[in-house]
């Protein structure tokens, strides 16, 4: 219910074309959906209906050992997680009139986009047979990212986003997928808001 009426009255805001601006502060669990969220400068985004994804760092993941089976599935992930977020975002996005495309300099800004940088920083599979067997949130999966939010060259927002799926018995590769459009479709929800 609470999903349906936010949504609405995003939806609402933008076909009247007018902007519905988060204050400037830090905020804690942000709309339920992010874990933190500064918005650190006023900003107008009532114009702008492109998204722009820089290449997404993934160097403070911690990968598993080369011997590990999940070793190959994650680093396949990391390595193509700029195109995994971009495709989500589109998803999320694209009802609302957005187009999402992928900047190739991590330089890149562009004062008629909102331009996001993820920073990935936890993918973790856990165990499958622990969450199975064991249960109560043992060998649980992990997914987490940071990002900033620009505006041309400045820096107007920044947040932190950390899924866990405690209870998932699915194959591995959906888990990857589905813990990775859980936590991109969180940030889709605040470029909504904003």
């Amino acid at each position: 219910m609470k999903k349906t009426t936010f949504t609405v009255a995003i939806m609402l805001l933008l076909a009247l074309g007018a902007t519905a601006q988060i204050k400037v502060g830090t905020y804690t669990e942000w709309q339920k959906t992010l874990d933190e969220l500064e918005i650190k400068e006023s900003y107008d985004f009532s114009n702008r209906k492109t998204v722009v994804i820089l290449p997404v760092q993934t160097s403070d993941v911690e990968l598993p050992k080369k011997s590990d089976d999940n070793y190959k599935l994650i680093t396949k992930a990391l390595a193509n997680m700029t195109q995994t977020i971009a495709t989500e975002m589109q998803n999320q996005l694209q009802k609302a009139g957005y187009k999402v495309v992928v900047a190739e300099d991590a330089n890149f800004r562009d004062p008629e986009s909102i331009v996001v940088q993820f920073n990935w920083t936890e993918l973790d599979l856990g165990s499958r047979a622990l969450r199975v067997w064991v249960g109560y949130g043992a060998g649980n999966a992990r997914f987490a990212t940071q990002g900033v939010i620009y505006d041309g060259d400045k820096e107007i927002a920044t947040f932190s986003q950390r899924r866990i799926s405690a209870l998932d018995t699915q194959k591995y590769e959906k888990l990857v997928a589905k813990g990775i459009n859980n936590v991109v479709g969180d940030v889709a929800k605040l470029i909504l808001a904003m």
